[in-house]
């Protein structure tokens, strides 16, 4: 191990074609967060504003430090593990930050897994901004990298053609994202194939599983046809049980259909045996005689003759007539309304527009009070052009973020412990962050 400053240096990582440069894993002996380490480079600290990237934080020297998330794993223990749907999903992440690099001139010369930090569905790429002799955008070490964490399942990939199109030069980065998002929504189409193919085979072997049990029975059971003869003539002669021997000997008949390829060698195979004599039971005619009920005394219907009145049978009122008043108030009433209308449309037309607001601010408090602290944004929401790694403000007071969104941010107090926490813009109550 070696110590540099507050960073204790772990392991060393070996880094193909970048020259005399080296890289360390690490950790923050005052927080505990760890950390990844490139020496020497004594240019000054890139600023970077692209996602899915490990965000430098402090320069030692001729060190650049970069921190890993909280809960995150390096790819390299991963490798041949991870799914077609994740993996998808890591190689987009992936590809938008050479495209996003590219476009800002910025240098990703080495991919490997070991550089890479995935958590759950997003993964976070080190060493962006390192400079390197061989290559200044590494492609092909992104393509070893997947065909490392794909395994023995990479020939099958559904866009491993695609990947290799635009590795080579042949396809653009927007009809490769395009199949990339398309493998996303479908759920991987290898997965639900392999799926598929152990559902039939389970099938397969039930099905075959049942028939090693039918042809196996004992050979001292009764024949079925001496026993659907016998129950056929149980059943002429049962009387009020006849249907469940109905529903047995249809039930036995339907197996028999199920199994008549295993079964005719059975029957072949054993002798003939003598039918039995059909049981005769003798069975009881009894007739109920429901009494009848008396008919009811035919009455003739009685006639209801209705009359209609002609007139009706109360006084009809006649509404009464407007008044000339009120037809003139009526005259003088609607102009005014309209004029009314008129002057409120006017007045709205030459009223100020009222501008949106292009801030949203949010109220910082430190708890407990006391000394300031600066404020540093690590992650911002889509569309905002808030600086990253920068201190943007200093706390307690209040803080303006140009888009709404989740904000992940750190607070720093000289003599305490750095605070992380997600906030939410805009936040009307504020936000207490509690020192530690």
């Amino acid at each position: 191990m070696e110590s540099l400053g507050h960073y204790l240096l772990r392991e060393r990582i070996a880094l193909p074609g970048v020259g005399a440069i080296e890289a360390y894993e690490g950790q923050d002996v005052r927080t505990g967060i760890d950390v990844l380490a490139f020496r020497p480079l004594p240019e000054q600290l890139p600023k970077l504003s692209i996602p899915h990237t490990l965000s430098w934080i402090d320069q030692e020297e001729d060190v650049w430090i970069a921190e890993i998330p909280v809960g995150a794993v390096k790819t390299a223990w991963l490798a041949g593990r991870v799914d077609v749907i994740r993996l998808t999903q890591w190689c987009k992440q992936l590809l938008g930050v050479l495209h996003r690099a590219q476009e800002s001139n910025i240098p990703v010369g080495c991919i490997i897994p070991e550089l890479i930090w995935a958590r759950g569905s997003r993964v976070w790429l080190g060493g962006v901004g390192v400079p390197s002799s061989v290559h200044r955008w590494d492609f092909a070490g992104l393509l070893n990298t997947v065909k490392v964490l794909a395994g023995d399942a990479y020939p099958a990939l559904p866009w491993r053609a695609a990947l290799e199109d635009y590795v080579a030069g042949q396809l653009d980065y927007a009809d490769l994202l395009e199949q990339l998002e398309a493998e996303g929504a479908s759920g991987g189409g290898i997965s639900g194939q392999f799926t598929r193919s152990q559902d039939a085979s389970s099938s397969l072997e039930t099905l075959a599983s049942g028939r090693e049990v039918q042809d196996t029975s004992p050979a001292t059971d009764e024949p079925k046809r001496v026993r659907n003869e016998r129950l056929e003539a149980e059943g002429a002669s049962g009387g009020g049980i006849s249907g469940q021997f109905t529903r047995s000997q249809d039930a036995s008949s339907s197996l028999d259909g199920f199994y008549s390829a295993h079964s005719e060698e059975a029957k072949q195979a054993q002798p003939e045996a003598v039918p039995e004599k059909p049981a005769v039971s003798k069975s009881l005619n009894v007739q109920v005689n429901e009494p009848s009920l008396p008919t009811p005394t035919a009455t003739p219907p009685r006639r209801i003759r209705i009359e209609e009145r002609l007139e009706p049978p109360f006084e009809v009122l006649e509404p009464p007539s407007q008044s000339r008043r009120a037809v003139l108030l009526w005259l003088w009433l609607i102009p005014l309304l309209l004029l009314l209308a008129g002057a409120g449309l006017w007045i709205r037309s030459r009223g100020t527009l009222v501008e949106q607001p292009t801030a949203y601010p949010v109220e910082f408090r430190l708890q407990p009070p006391g000394p300031s602290a600066s404020l540093v944004i690590l992650e911002i929401p889509e569309g905002s052009k808030m600086p990253l790694n920068t201190e943007v403000a200093q706390l307690p007071g209040r803080v303006d973020f140009d888009k709404p969104g989740v904000y992940r941010i750190r607070v720093r107090v000289q003599g305490r412990v750095p605070v992380e926490s997600l906030i939410e813009v805009p936040n009307p109550g504020g936000v207490t962050i509690s020192l530690r």
